[in-house]
């Protein structure tokens, strides 16, 4: 389940902004509030502003993040491969900053998981520019643990780090 969504320089917004789906400690609507891995969540967010104050924007955001995962196999690693497919659409960053118009966008997520009785919060995300990825990585742990995330996967454009795979996948992913 999502706890918190994060993005940066993606439309109307050039700083970053978050939804974040944490409940707070007030107690007067406890029946409205779920608990997913010792996490106490909101399941249903509003969003409320003034027109054109970059509602919808929030929602295009996670929009992309989620249509970008779900395509991304078909992007391909290099650029050639990438215009042949026709399905890879930059984002469209903050334009109304020199920096923000040719820097690049960020999208992250925090959700939660039940994984074989043990409960784990996953961090994903990836920084993308007019090109195609630039960033991208995959942490976890322990909902238990107050230690730092450990890496699944990171890489960026000049390395790629499996640390977090069993030896066995990372030789897989390597080789191909």
């Amino acid at each position: 389940m999502l706890i918190q969504f994060n993005f940066k320089n993606f439309r109307s917004f050039r700083d970053d902004a978050t939804l974040d789906m944490s409940a707070t400690k007030i107690t007067e609507y406890n029946d409205h509030v779920i608990s997913v891995a010792n996490e106490k969540l909101l399941p249903v967010a509003a969003i409320f502003g003034a027109n054109a104050s970059g509602k919808s924007n929030v929602f295009e955001a996670f929009k992309y993040m989620a249509m970008y995962v779900i395509r991304s196999f078909y992007y391909g690693d290099e650029a050639e491969n990438k215009m042949e497919k026709s399905e890879f659409v930059p984002p469209t960053p903050f334009l109304f900053d020199k920096n923000s118009s040719n820097g690049e966008s960020s999208f992250e997520v925090y959700f939660t998981d039940v994984d074989n009785g043990s409960e784990k919060v996953y961090n994903y995300g990836f920084s993308i520019d007019q090109k195609g990825i630039t960033e991208e990585w995959l942490n976890y742990k322990s909902k238990s643990s107050r230690n730092d995330y450990k890496t699944i996967f990171y890489r960026n454009k000049e390395t790629l780090d499996l640390v977090g795979l069993p030896k066995k996948h990372q030789e897989n992913i390597e080789s191909s």
